[in-house]
């Protein structure tokens, strides 16, 4: 018997495997432990109070990406705030604003180390 493998059945095998711990992972977050269910049924009595704080929707990419730029709701720098700067997306029809560098609601009083001054 030849147990050697040639490069299509090699592939095809680690593809199998793959997909295997991919699935695994879905699952296993899928039915992730207490922390989580606690963290997400506190979320929506925060939006009760401010929509524009609710981050519930987002994902943990979302979420990394306002942490890697420091984004606060509340600056502690009076002439640098969200709403005075570039990258701010305004609200519509009375909404929360927005940011060009990261998903989710935005503070008009928020503010994150990429704060640009608005040129307009």
């Amino acid at each position: 018997m030849d147990n050697a493998l040639n490069r299509k059945e090699f592939l095809k095998k680690f593809s199998l495997m793959g997909v295997a711990a991919v699935g695994a992972s879905t699952l296993i977050t899928a039915c992730g432990g207490g922390g989580e269910q606690t963290e997400t049924a506190q979320a929506p009595a925060a939006s009760a109070a401010d929509p524009c704080t609710d981050v519930s929707g987002l994902t943990e990419n979302d979420l990394q990406m306002r942490a890697n730029v420091n984004y606060v709701e509340q600056t502690e720098i009076p002439e640098q705030r969200c709403d005075n700067c570039q990258l701010y997306k305004q609200p519509e029809n009375g909404g929360c604003g927005g940011c060009l560098l990261f998903a989710g609601p935005v503070t008009a009083a928020g503010w994150c180390s990429s704060w640009v001054p608005n040129q307009g």
